[in-house]
């Protein structure tokens, strides 16, 4: 233990698949030419980005739709949200998002609201940390043109239903629906086709940093928000990373391949976990929801930063709030959206688990656990 890190963080980032970056250094030396180049290198690259771009569609069974490779989920957000809401923007200008999205989600909208003119209703949750679908219903109005809502939150592993959400923005042609589906996707099942815009990182399925894409359907404009060459179909200038793309597509490939799988693996770690926080409910709340991948709680009788910190100390990595505002936020505004006190929202600790776990990582954060509740004060 005292030489090994256990890492359970995973909703964070992950460790990048060892298949992957084999992928992407081998392309980085062979295809490195700029695919936008006429010469005979350039046009290499520039099928292999295009194989890649036709393997991540066909994955997800939306071959319909049209990719943009970009440096992540939240540019992929903001390229879809921001770019949607100002080309339509004469169709009307409101807007409606959940409370407990990404930051790169809420910033998104903030920033129309403040700079923009736009109007954006933020719809809650319930006890499960979905949304209602009434409250959705309840909040479209004539000038509603865009409603983004996150498939899986990043905090409390909740997962909203896709499925009713598009099945009741079916009716109306003019809204646009986005989903953040970071945390889902090579996790569960999700029906992609049904979304019209979707957006993803590699990093939290075993891919590289600056690896994501947001996927549309092609009869969907977008006001780009990188002005240039006109690369990606002009909706995000700059030259492609081709060795970026191609190790996304096999990031995706093989999550994809094994996650159901994966899911029956995980799903006995956090078992386990959840066994022993609700054989101690004097120490712990359990604050997420049936998600395997996440398991968030409330320390009750001490500081979770000081429990995060000792757990560090021992080699064992857990995180309190998400890691995108950690530094920023000593408070959970998704745990306050579950109408907790604001103790237990500053007390929040979240295990996120991957494949490369194993159940004696559970055991040793359990072990770590009872003794740190003995030790501190």
């Amino acid at each position: 233990m005292a030489n090994k890190i256990i890492y359970l963080d995973n909703a964070a980032t992950t460790l990048v698949n060892p298949e992957v970056l084999d992928s992407y250094n081998k392309t980085k030396t062979q295809y490195f030419a700029n695919p936008s180049s006429i010469h005979i290198s350039g046009q290499e690259s520039s099928r292999l980005l295009s194989k890649a771009r036709e393997q991540i569609l066909s994955l997800l069974n939306v071959n319909d739709d049209e990719l943009i490779f970009t440096s992540g989920a939240t540019e992929a957000n903001n390229l879809a949200i921001k770019g949607y809401a100002l080309r339509y923007q004469n169709r009307g200008k409101h807007l409606i998002t959940t409370v407990i999205e990404h930051p790169s989600v809420l910033e998104a909208f903030k920033q129309l609201e403040d700079n923009f003119g736009f109007e954006v209703t933020y719809l809650p949750i319930n006890k499960n940390g979905a949304i209602d679908i009434n409250d959705l219903k309840n909040a479209i109005r004539k000038d509603t043109i865009l409603v983004s809502i996150m498939a899986v939150n990043n905090e409390i592993g909740s997962i909203n239903n896709i499925n009713e959400i598009s099945n009741l923005l079916n009716d109306y042609p003019l809204i646009a629906f986005h989903s953040d589906v970071t945390q889902g996707i090579g996790k569960i099942n999700l029906p992609y086709e049904k979304m019209d815009m979707f957006s993803f990182s590699g990093h939290k399925i075993h891919g590289l940093n600056s690896s994501g894409a947001l996927i549309k359907r092609k009869k969907i404009e977008l006001l780009p928000l990188i002005s240039g060459g006109g690369q990606e179909n002009n909706f995000r200038s700059g030259t492609n990373d081709v060795a970026l793309a191609v190790s996304l597509a096999k990031a995706m490939r093989l999550s994809i391949s094994s996650l159901d799988h994966n899911f029956a693996k995980i799903k006995q770690f956090s078992e386990v976990l959840l066994t022993y926080l609700k054989e101690n409910p004097s120490l712990y709340e359990i604050n997420s929801f049936d998600n395997p991948y996440i398991v968030n709680f409330s320390s009750l009788t001490k500081k979770a930063s000081v429990v995060v910190e000792s757990l560090s100390t021992r080699g064992i990595m857990v995180s309190s709030v998400s890691a995108c505002h950690a530094k920023k936020e000593p408070i959970s505004y998704v745990i306050k959206a579950l109408g907790k006190s604001d103790e237990l929202a500053h007390n929040t600790i979240r295990v996120s688990f991957s494949s490369d776990n194993n159940i004696e990582d559970v055991n040793a954060l359990i072990f770590n656990l009872k003794n740190i509740n003995k030790e501190l004060v």
